[in-house]
């Protein structure tokens, strides 16, 4: 598999869940800016190696449930066959984090947001 399919295949998978966990609404891209050098922000150069993909949803016209969504959201991802790991919330953030197949994934939901963010990153390149 190239980086470019991991990515496509992310990108659906992204739009796939967070579909699923809030109906109705059309899930958006909000970050996509395509393959990047793992070491780019430390100004290390190197080749293309991973991409990270922010897709965001919600429903303006319900009260946020975070643990309802982060529930709801574990459940999908866990039928999907993705590894779930719900953390302990911490002041109004409440976030879980997924793993499959070296795919790596977070669902982050507040009590005082009604966004949920679903922000996933492509293996390294070394390991597709």
């Amino acid at each position: 598999m190239t980086l470019t399919e991991a990515r496509n295949h992310l990108r659906s998978e992204l739009l796939a869940v967070a579909a699923v966990v809030v109906p109705g609404q059309t899930p958006a891209v909000t970050q996509d800016p395509g393959p990047v050098d793992q070491g780019a922000l430390s100004d290390d150069r190197g080749p293309e190696s991973v991409c990270t993909i922010t897709v965001e949803t919600g429903d303006p016209t319900v009260t946020p449930d975070p643990e309802a969504q982060l529930g709801f959201a574990a459940a999908t991802l866990e039928s999907r066959g993705w590894k779930v790991t719900i953390a302990e919330p911490t002041d109004d953030r409440h976030e879980l984090t997924a793993r499959r197949q070296g795919y790596d994934l977070t669902v982050t939901a507040r009590s005082t947001d009604w966004h949920l963010t679903f922000t996933g990153q492509t293996p390294y390149v070394d390991e597709l």
